[in-house]
């Protein structure tokens, strides 16, 4: 069977490498990163546990809820109960649509990331392995690290990134080409530019006080016009995250409030933070205990890829995309794209060999 080279241990990179591994391939993955699971991130410091990329796994869809029960199943596996309820720019709080609010919120005690590390079991991964040029051959692609240090030759590539890192990369490898698929990496990297993503801040605030019980887990802003996107009380996800009587409220924020305070000091945006979630909720909250602020450049895809476009014009040289860039910012739709994709290779040996 084909060997195949996966940039990007992400949901969606693992999930297609599962299925890929399932029918036979030599699967290999490369992550530029100390751990898997790109967004699907988690942290853990002074006693507090928080995950500082995606939030929560919505569920209700079978393909991946079945990964979720049954195949990775991990038993500190958690429903968040509470609904998100919803607020305007000026602070007004609401309930949420209950059609948005049905269905599970999947996470962990332990932290979302327990997911991804359940998925990296079993796979050849190869960490802090960044991919920075490939080269088409005859029929394979050949990888090389950003000192030259070759990863070798694979008969099939998957790119999982976001959509301006794999665009990026096919530009810069394409510098090195002088054949006749220059033409048709130029035309993907175009395609691929479709693709857009906001930047991210992360806020994390610990208090030595739990912060009172509300109806709801989470609130998210509406109309856009708020420093604040998304407010989450971490703590109520399990009395684990927190130590005893404390609490952990988690702030994202919008984009340009990310962009003008990219720079600050970490203290600086804690207390600046701090701040906003005291007026928004109407709580006097002591000053937190513990701050932490995580920045995500690529974090919220705005714009898609078009994926059947950008795999239309790669599949017949053997290169191909998934993720989160070509199907939104939900981690079950990034995993289903991956799987969805993986089949799509698969499918296309097949055909290729019968012909």
């Amino acid at each position: 069977m084909p060997s195949i080279a996966i940039i990007g241990a992400g949901c969606s990179g693992l999930a297609a490498a599962h299925v890929l591994q399932d029918a036979g391939y030599a699967v290999t993955l490369f992550e530029q990163h100390d751990y898997v699971g790109g967004r699907v991130a988690t942290g853990k410091r002074d006693g507090f546990i928080y995950d500082y990329g995606a939030q929560y796994i919505k569920g209700g869809s079978p393909v991946s809820d079945s990964l979720i029960l049954e195949r990775f199943h991990v038993e500190d596996l958690i429903d968040i109960g509470k609904p998100v309820w919803i607020f305007e720019s000026h602070g007004h709080i609401q309930e949420g649509d209950p059609a948005q609010n049905a269905g599970p919120k999947w996470t962990y005690r332990s932290g979302l990331s327990a997911l991804p590390q359940r998925m990296a079991e079993g796979l050849d991964i190869r960490l802090k392995s960044r991919v920075s040029r490939i080269k088409p051959l005859a029929t394979a692609w050949n990888l090389t690290s950003d000192e030259g240090r070759p990863f070798g030759d694979y008969d099939q590539l998957l790119l999982t990134m976001s959509t301006g890192d794999a665009g990026g990369l096919i530009l810069s490898s394409k510098q090195d080409l002088k054949n006749d698929s220059t033409d048709w990496m130029y035309l993907v990297s175009v395609y691929l530019r479709e693709g857009g993503y906001n930047p991210l801040l992360s806020v994390m605030l610990g208090y030595e006080t739990r912060p009172q019980m509300r109806p709801y887990y989470a609130l998210v802003n509406t109309d856009k016009r708020h420093p604040i996107s998304w407010l989450a009380w971490e703590h109520e996800k399990s009395p684990e995250r927190v130590p005893p009587g404390a609490g952990l409220l988690i702030a994202q924020m919008a984009p340009q409030y990310t962009l003008d305070h990219w720079n600050n000091e970490h203290e600086e945006t804690v207390e600046d933070v701090h701040q906003l979630v005291v007026d928004l909720i109407g709580e006097p909250l002591d000053m937190p205990v513990f701050g932490d602020v995580q920045a995500w450049a690529p974090a919220l895809p705005i714009r898609k890829a078009n994926a059947d476009t950008v795999n239309a014009i790669a599949f017949p040289h053997r290169l191909a995309f998934c993720g989160d860039g070509y199907v939104g910012g939900r981690v079950h739709l990034a995993l289903e794209n991956g799987i969805r994709v993986a089949r799509q290779i698969i499918q296309g040996h097949v055909e290729e060999k019968q012909e």
